[in-house]
């Protein structure tokens, strides 16, 4: 029986008694319902104040009876009690330890800073495409109760000790999504401090906040409200388009994808063409563009070709994407 359910059978039970007490008492003893009321409850608990005691023969055996009824419910009910609190305190320090245990051996994760309406759909995002996530959070509570619970670490993201439990050191990227600015700006600068390598995506409240954050560390910077706006003004002059990509990427979303393939050494695409490789006809995706150190080539030629370090960004089916993948860092 679950601890909750011993605490309403235990309830429940103690009613009774009271009930069977107060009636036992008041045509035992003679006395009024107050009194015998008390006399019960007393009885149960075993407080014996000695001012009200039962006289006569009839009330001294009942007494008999009722005291270790009331004994053995109290008893049950303190023991329920007792159990419901020490099994929550246990059970949630047994999945804090194993939480810990599981973000200590991570590697090459996504640490995520601040579960709030931004960082809800971040991490969503992230453990929608399969990519590892560690969610910094001061409550995280509701999180460790989730049917498939989050890897998370309760604390406030501005401290070294909380990053570092994060596991910080061995991230591939932070994400600050915290409603703060200036929290924002101090996390990224932290963040840097610790683990210099780490790609840094910040949230910036505010525009003057931009170049800071950019000052302070961060590899991207993104303004929830500009892009809410832009997305509104676009919705409303480019209607047909925006229900378009809306389709795509929302409707669709386990069907196509954007992705990022970056061209190897050994890539049998090394010095080939957009033409050469027919792209759009072998895999049926399109290649949106190309970044070759910090140029991007939007809308490639079918001349352009492909280097060593190009990071070719193409849109399409996951299946078509994956093959592309494939073939084109085919060893």
């Amino acid at each position: 029986m679950s601890s909750s359910r011993s605490i309403v059978v235990s309830v429940v039970a103690m009613l009774f008694a009271i009930a069977a007490g107060t009636i036992g008492f008041m045509f035992s003893e003679q006395l009024t319902f107050f009194d015998a009321l008390w006399l019960t409850v007393v009885t149960i608990l075993t407080v014996g104040y000695g001012d009200t005691v039962p006289q006569t023969f009839y009330g001294k055996m009942f007494a008999l009876i009722i005291i270790p009824v009331g004994i053995s419910i109290v008893t049950y009910a303190t023991g329920a009690v007792a159990s419901m609190m020490m099994e929550g305190e246990f059970s949630k320090t047994v999945r804090r330890r194993k939480m810990k245990k599981k973000v200590e051996t991570m590697r090459n994760h996504i640490i995520v800073c601040g579960y709030g309406r931004v960082g809800e759909q971040v991490v969503r995002e992230l453990v929608k495409n399969g990519t590892p996530v560690v969610v910094i959070e001061r409550n995280t509570d509701w999180l460790e109760e989730m049917d498939d619970p989050l890897p998370c670490v309760e604390g406030d993201a501005t401290e070294d000790d909380v990053l570092i439990a994060a596991g910080i050191e061995r991230a591939a990227g932070l994400i600050v999504a915290l409603p703060s600015d200036a929290d924002n700006v101090f996390i990224a600068l932290t963040a840097k401090g610790i683990n210099r390598d780490i790609q840094v995506v910040a949230r910036a409240e505010r525009t003057e906040s931009e170049e800071k954050l950019r000052r302070a560390g961060a590899d991207k910077v993104i303004n929830p409200s500009f892009l809410g706006g832009r997305r509104m003004a676009m919705t409303m002059l480019k209607p047909v388009s925006v229900d378009y990509v809306d389709t795509i990427f929302h409707d669709h979303a386990e069907q196509y994808a954007i992705e990022e393939i970056t061209i190897e050494p050994h890539s049998p695409f090394v010095e080939t063409s957009v033409r050469d490789q027919a792209v759009r006809t072998r895999f049926g995706v399109t290649i949106i563009a190309i970044q070759r150190q910090n140029d991007i080539i939007g809308n490639p030629m079918p001349e352009e070709r492909f280097y060593v370090g190009d990071v070719i960004i193409v849109f399409g089916e996951k299946r078509a994407l994956d093959a592309f993948e494939q073939a084109v860092n085919k060893k």
